[in-house]
C-alpha cells in the first residue's frame, strides 16, 4: 500500500553528500600537513646529527695529532659542503700559590681545543666542541729531566 503524499525512498540528499566530502577534505588536508611537518622535523634532526658527527670526527683527529705542540688554527670542509675549523690555544690555570723562585716549569702545557662546524647554508657555527689536552712541549728525542 502506498501512503498518500510523498513516497519514502532511502538515500542521501545532495547536502549530506557535500557536507561529508567537505569534512573528508579537511581531514585529509590536516593529515597531509601533519606528515609534511613531521618529514621536515626528521630532516632537521638528520642535519643536526650529521653536524655533530662531523664535529666529533674533527675533534678526535685533532686530539690524535701529536704534531700540535703550540697554539695554532686550521680548517677544511667535508664533501657535503660542511666547513670546519680547529683553534688550539694555551689554557692558563690561575695559580693561587705563593711565588717560589725554585719552582721549575713542567715540560707539559695544557691546551684548549675548539672545533666549530658550519653547515653549507649557515654563516655562523652550527655546533661547537671544546676540550682540554695535556701536551708534551719538548721534542720527542730529548730526554726529559725530572725536577730534583
Amino acid at each position: 500500500m502506498r501512503s498518500a503524499g510523498r513516497s519514502r525512498e532511502s538515500g542521501f540528499t545532495l547536502l549530506e553528500v557535500l557536507m561529508t566530502l567537505a569534512i573528508l577534505a579537511v581531514g585529509i588536508t590536516l593529515t597531509l600537513s601533519l606528515i609534511s611537518g613531521t618529514l621536515a622535523n626528521i630532516r632537521k634532526v638528520q642535519l643536526r646529527t650529521r653536524t655533530i658527527q662531523h664535529a666529533e670526527t674533527v675533534m678526535e683527529l685533532a686530539l690524535l695529532d701529536d704534531s700540535i705542540r703550540r697554539p695554532t688554527a686550521f680548517g677544511g670542509d667535508f664533501e657535503d659542503g660542511t666547513r670546519w675549523s680547529v683553534q688550539v690555544g694555551e689554557f692558563q690555570i690561575p695559580d693561587t700559590r705563593p711565588p717560589n723562585p725554585q719552582r721549575r716549569e713542567l715540560p707539559v702545557k695544557l691546551f684548549a681545543f675548539t672545533v666549530e662546524v658550519i653547515g653549507p647554508d649557515s654563516r655562523v657555527p652550527d655546533f661547537r666542541l671544546q676540550t682540554l689536552k695535556i701536551i708534551n712541549t719538548q721534542e720527542p728525542n730529548r730526554p726529559v729531566r725530572l725536577p730534583q
